[in-house]
């Protein structure tokens, strides 16, 4: 007999047994013992035979020829081993010695299997031999006793209340009960099928079983290849397991679809767990996006499979689809997948994991808005990064007028520096994205490069060069005028124009500083922005040379005009180089006479004038006017 057999019935009544116990005889006939093998605690009552001759003394060795000697003939031997014992008797004939063998051993838990059946049956299954009878007890007041290979018939209870069945292993020799292994079980009246929970592949030849098994069955494992057509017998499953790894399998080439065989072990009628397959991935990256095939076998309505990718649930697809194709990827990023199909009956058929890595070979947008700004040392370059692109690095191109390129350069993020110096320059940018391709080079963009001269009016006369740079074009350029304080004078909507003149009577600071704006259509584009330009206007002013103090109401006094001056002195001198006129005041001129009033004759006199303008700069003006009349 052995484990997991499905057992045949012999019908018919066994009896139970009686153990039948005698009495043991030394080696020479003085003694008898009780009991000569048996497990621990096994205790011998000595009888004596030979009555000796009077006066008689009997005394006792139980553990050989070193043992201490003792009247007592019952001992109690409390663990393993072969053991001699020794009768003496003294007496007046001499002294009589005779020995018999006592064998103890360890008791031993009877190996012991139940099995259900249907109907509230249970069938025992004894498969050791150690002991020479066992006894079932049934837990309902039914006792029988085994020998050692008997075929033992199903038992049947009323109901399914759960009992505990004990199997005790007895010796005929001993009248002590050794191991007793005890087992509860409930009667069922009918025996459920097993149930599957996963099927894991782990690589193309193994695959890991998870599943449940009704208490106290015989289940054996089915297999069919390439669909669930043909289930033959793979293996027996031992009925405390419930995991199975199943190895040396083709799985790259085959689908295994398995299901459990649970049999009533009494009549060998046999119920189907619920079936699972295996299912095979595979991955390839294309452009942009992953594409995943697998295959397994369709086991009906309700089948669905479940792409995992990374830990997280992708999608869920209803058999008979077998495809997936991600595109919601990132170039240069390895995804891993695996394919969770469930099947009719809850079971789980999981793929192993396949990691693939994405690519993109796309060209990039262009960049099309490339703005400026000049300061003073250099000109700083910014652009626009094309939607939905993560560029790795830009290339720069400085270029003359007609393009050729005068050096490259490259910058991780989306600006750059030139120097300024007073020369326009041009530039152009290639950006590679984290993909690794290239965008086409931009259009050239310019710098803004702000001129400016004075003419003889006096009137400022500003130009600068046509800006370039943005695809959408540009909306206007902006005049600003700042005075040395930073405060805003005049700010100039100036349309398409690449000059502008400011006359003399509007310019209200000596030192003023121009900037030009140039506005893109696009608002979201940063503007371009020109050099500073400052132009500092020397004081102007303006000293008749004559004079005609005849108080006829024209010309009648020696006065100065000018402009951008902040204080001002002048005096007046006679040939002699005394002062004849001081004053600080612009608006009070010379009228031609003494400090005391006394008309002067005509003639020239000299002048010394001192200005300072709104720069703080001192101007020194001398000379002489003329009287013309008086």
């Amino acid at each position: 007999m052995f484990k997991n057999a499905i057992v045949l019935i012999i019908l018919g009544t066994l009896l139970p047994l009686k153990q039948v116990f005698a009495q043991y005889i030394s080696i020479n006939g003085q003694f008898e013992v009780d009991q000569q093998y048996g497990c621990h605690d096994l205790t011998v009552t000595i009888t004596n035979i030979d009555p000796g001759t009077d006066p008689t003394v009997i005394v006792f060795q139980f553990d050989g020829f070193n043992s201490p000697t003792t009247q007592d003939p019952v001992h109690t031997y409390t663990a393993p081993g072969t053991y001699w014992i020794n009768q003496y008797i003294q007496g007046g004939t001499g002294q009589k010695k005779d020995s018999v063998q006592v064998t103890v051993v360890a008791p031993e838990l009877p190996d012991v299997e139940l099995f259900s059946c249907n109907n509230f049956e249970v069938l025992v299954q004894i498969y050791d031999s150690y002991y020479d009878v066992y006894e079932i007890d049934y837990d309902d007041g039914t006792v029988i006793q085994v020998n050692p290979g008997d075929v033992i018939p199903p038992y049947t209870y009323a109901n399914g209340n759960t009992r505990n069945i004990q199997v005790t292993g007895l010796f005929t020799t001993a009248t002590n009960r050794c191991g007793i292994t005890s087992n509860m079980f409930s009667p069922l009246a009918n025996v459920l099928p097993a149930q599957i929970d996963s099927l894991v592949t782990l690589n193309n030849s193994t695959l890991k079983l998870d599943y449940q098994l009704p208490a106290n069955s015989v289940n054996k494992l089915e297999v069919s290849v390439k669909d669930n057509l043909n289930y033959v017998l793979y293996k027996s499953i031992n009925q405390n397991t419930t995991i199975d790894t199943l190895t040396n399998l083709n799985i790259s080439q085959n689908n295994y679809c398995f299901r459990i065989a649970t049999y009533d072990a009494c009549s060998n009628f046999k119920s189907y767990s619920n079936e699972v397959c295996s299912v095979n991935l595979m991955a390839s990256a294309q452009n942009n996006q992953i594409t995943l095939d697998w295959n397994t076998v369709d086991l009906g309505s309700g089948q669905v499979s479940e792409v995992v990718r990374d830990g997280v649930s992708q999608v869920v697809i209803p058999t008979p689809t077998f495809q997936h194709v991600d595109s919601t990827i990132n170039c240069n990023t390895t995804y891993c997948y695996l394919v969770d199909a469930t099947f009719p009956g809850g079971a789980i058929g999981r793929s192993k994991s396949v990691c693939e890595t994405s690519f993109s070979n796309d060209q990039p947008a262009t960049i099309e808005n490339i703005s400026s700004v000049t300061g003073t040392e250099s000109v700083n370059w910014s652009w626009e990064v094309p939607m939905g692109i993560a560029p790795e690095v830009y290339t720069v191109y400085e270029t003359d007028s007609q393009g050729n390129i005068l050096r490259t350069s490259s910058s991780t993020i989306s600006t750059f520096s030139t120097s300024a110096g007073d020369s326009l320059h041009y530039l152009a940018v290639q950006l590679r994205d984290s993909c690794g391709n290239s965008s086409a080079i931009s259009n050239l963009a310019s710098s803004l490069l702000l001129k400016g001269t004075r003419n003889q009016a006096e009137e400022i006369v500003l130009s600068w060069n046509d800006y370039f740079g943005w695809v959408e074009g540009l909306q206007q350029y902006m005049l600003t005028i700042y005075d040395t304080r930073s405060n805003l004078l005049d700010s100039l909507n100036i349309g398409f124009n690449t000059t502008y003149t400011l006359p003399l009577d509007e310019q209200m600071e000596q030192t003023l500083i121009f900037t030009v704006w140039a506005i893109p259509v696009n608002s979201v584009v940063s503007n371009s922005r020109s050099n500073q330009l400052l132009f500092e206007h020397p004081p102007i002013i303006a000293i008749p040379n004559t004079f005609t103090p005849n108080d006829d109401g024209l010309n009648d006094r020696f006065t100065i005009q000018g402009k951008f001056i902040s204080t001002y002195e002048m005096q007046v001198y006679n040939r002699w180089g005394e002062v004849l006129f001081h004053t600080t005041d612009m608006d009070t001129g010379w009228d031609g006479k003494t400090s005391e009033g006394k008309k002067l004759p005509l003639g020239n006199y000299a002048y010394w004038i001192r200005i300072k303008d709104f720069n703080n700069n001192e101007h020194i003006r001398t000379g002489s006017v003329l009287i013309l009349s008086n």
